[in-house]
């Protein structure tokens, strides 16, 4: 008995030594085999997940192993758990799922003692004999004496593991512990570790008095962190949480998250409080990036939402004014020229003009203004704008320029472009007043390796790629925020006239040849408004004539395909009057029909690109493959359709864009007959 005991001590004192929980095992796993003689024996922990497994064995295969592992004669926590005996294992009922197995093992008796704490079962102790036999008290008593010491050293183990985990976390990990007194400035009275490597400060700094953790926060988030901290003074609440920013060693800002905690003596006086304080500077950036990635989304959404509009409007605009141009127009030719209703007709016409050049802003506007697409010097375009207007501005203006007479060049439309040019350069003047000022107009090639970080009017970031910039920068009264977010708004405007189109109109051009906008602005120091457009590729297409028309008769025809009744029958009476032989048709699939017979006759077709069902692509497609050499003027209130890249449609002639007065009808047809 003595020699027991004597391993038994021997075994406490390892385990007491040991650094790991299987270090302790494998100790108990030696004791028992001396000190209990079982030629096999084993040390089975549960895991978190409740599954006991083997973590020391003796003796035992791993087909032994692999088979038992799980089982177990009680469950993590059960109460008053006992040992197991087994003197005979071929005779025991309990064991009828795995009797086979730990006989084919040699296995004749058996027992198992549970390894206890304060929780319950956490494990087993299994000793394993070859042949059945009496297991007599003091063995059982000696078996669990061996658990005993062996759980307690796994329990010690444990909590030691947990609070060097708990250390670790306040000496290298992101939370930093304080302990205030509940005193004015909150004197820290503790604090962990940590704090140097997460904000830079000796945590002696901090409790000796040289730094006030007050003084710390930043001034402006000062008078609400002490609002809220007496407001839980004064209530019973356990804790709570805020954020507030905090200042670094280095002087820097960072944003904190502070779990507060207070803490109260025997006659439940508040006298400290206790505070877990996190670093989540990072988390706040990345929050508010997703803020400005979310607001730019729903910008985008709402202007692209206000483009379909505008374009949709613009476009049944168009249609009307085709009529009124139109009707006004051969109305003029009916009268005489003496007759009063010549004034009268000639004001309407005005007003229908006027009327039109609303519509072509609003296209502007929805990015569907583009339509003659060529390679522009973007410099000069902008230096022969400029010249113009300045004969018209006030003289107290200067202007500066840094042009890139080399490289700037765009695939666009140049007279897109110098609405562009003169709507910026003219706000700017505009923002001076009748005060003296200074305008710099720069243009630049640039080369963006990656998508361009910074947020746009567009809402779209640009590159990788290279792009052309132009740049209108003032040095006026500048924009204060909430006008700089309107700006782009259409009839938004800050003029004591005018309709609010121009910077709408300037964004929707850009929009459209694919660039962005950038403004910067502050109150009292001006204004910079920078344009980015992708750099020229590729010179662009010219439209060309496509070939020779039909027979013989194809020479004075015409058809006329358009969807609206006013335009056909505007169309029609204004080409009949030039002399051309007209034929209409209210659709696609109709104007098809009808060449199927008159293919031979027709020498132009002039087709409305915007139609339902079979559309002015599909239509034009079609006419192509049956008859490749039938020519196409196409219109459209939609220009864009047209050219925005640049290209010419198979068997297009050219392009009319509505509202068309009758004699830029009359013109394009003849120039189409003869290119």
């Amino acid at each position: 008995m003595l020699d027991r005991l004597t391993a038994i001590g021997e075994m406490t004192l390892a385990m007491s030594r040991a650094s790991t929980v299987e270090q302790i095992c494998h100790e108990a796993l030696r004791a028992v085999v001396r000190v209990l003689e079982a030629p096999r024996a084993s040390v089975r922990l549960f895991d978190p997940d409740g599954r006991l497994r083997f973590k020391a064995w003796e003796g035992l295969s791993d087909v032994y192993r692999r088979a038992v592992e799980g089982y177990a004669p009680w469950t993590p926590g059960q109460p008053g758990a006992l040992p197991v005996v087994v003197p005979d294992v071929a005779h025991e009922p309990g064991l009828a799922g795995y009797r086979e197995i730990m006989l084919a093992e040699g296995i004749g008796a058996m027992a198992s003692v549970p390894l206890v704490t304060g929780g319950g079962p956490i494990g087993v102790v299994g000793m394993y004999y070859d042949a059945p036999r009496t297991f007599d008290p003091d063995l059982v008593q000696l078996a669990r004496t061996v658990a005993v010491h062996t759980a307690f050293a796994i329990d010690r183990q444990r909590l030691v593991e947990q609070l060097e985990a708990e250390r670790g976390l306040f000496v290298g990990g992101p939370t930093v512990v304080f302990k205030w007194r509940h005193q004015p400035g909150w004197p820290a009275e503790y604090a962990s570790p940590n704090v140097y490597t997460v904000f830079g400060w000796r945590p002696e700094a901090l409790t000796s008095g040289e730094v006030s953790y007050a003084s710390l926060l930043h001034p402006d988030d000062f008078a609400r962190v002490e609002a809220e901290e007496n407001a839980l003074m004064a209530s019973n609440r356990t804790h709570y949480e805020h954020e507030y920013r905090l200042r670094r060693a280095d002087g820097t800002y960072c944003w904190v998250s502070d779990f507060t905690v207070p803490l109260r003596g025997p006659d439940g006086t508040l006298t400290h409080t206790r505070g877990y304080v996190v670093d989540i500077t990072e988390r706040k950036a990345a929050a508010e990036r997703l803020l400005q990635a979310e607001g730019r989304l729903r910008e985008t959404q709402r202007l692209e939402s206000l483009g379909v509009l505008a374009g949709g409007i613009a476009h049944d605009f168009n249609n009307l004014l085709m009529g009124i141009l139109g009707n006004a127009a051969l109305a003029l030719g009916e009268v005489p020229p003496e007759s009063p209703l010549v004034d009268q007709i000639r004001e309407i016409e005005a007003a229908a003009r006027r009327a039109a050049d609303l519509t072509r802003q609003l296209l502007a506007y929805s990015g569907k203004g583009k339509f003659v697409v060529e390679r522009v010097d973007l410099s000069r375009l902008v230096e022969e704008t400029v010249r113009v207007l300045l004969q018209t501005m006030s003289p107290g203006i200067s202007v500066r320029w840094e042009l890139d007479r080399t490289a700037a060049f765009v695939d666009g439309d140049a007279t897109q472009l110098r609405q562009v040019v003169s709507n910026l350069f003219t706000n700017a003047c505009d923002a001076h007043g009748s005060a003296r000022g200074s305008i710099t107009l720069r243009t630049a090639r640039l080369e963006l390796a990656e998508p361009d970080p910074d947020p746009l009017v567009t809402g779209k970031p640009l590159g990788p790629g290279t792009f052309c910039l132009f740049e209108v920068a003032d040095d006026g009264p500048g924009m204060d925020e909430a006008t700089a977010r309107q700006i782009f708004d259409p009839f938004f405007t800050t003029k004591f006239a005018g309709r609010g189109l121009g910077l709408p109109a300037v964004q929707g051009i850009v929009r459209g040849h694919r660039g962005g906008i950038r403004v910067s602005t502050t109150p009292g120091q001006g204004t910079t408004v920078r344009v980015l457009l992708p750099a020229a590729t590729q010179p662009a297409e010219r439209v060309q004539g496509s070939g020779a028309a039909g027979g013989p008769g194809a020479q004075r025809t015409v058809l006329v395909v358009d969807d609206e009744a006013m335009v056909r029958n505007v169309t029609r009476r204004t080409l009949e009057r030039a002399g051309f032989r007209v034929l209409v048709a209210e659709s696609g699939r109709t104007a098809l029909d009808l060449l199927k017979t008159e293919h031979a006759d027709v020498g132009l077709v002039l087709l409305d690109l915007t139609m339902p069902e079979l559309n002015g692509e599909e239509t034009l497609a079609l006419m192509h493959d049956c008859w490749p050499g039938l020519r196409v003027l196409l219109s459209s209130g939609y220009s864009d359709e047209v050219a925005e890249d640049g290209r010419t449609r198979k068997g297009q002639v050219g392009f009319l864009q509505k509202p068309y007065l009758p004699a830029d009808l009359v013109r394009a047809v003849q120039q189409a007959f003869d290119p």
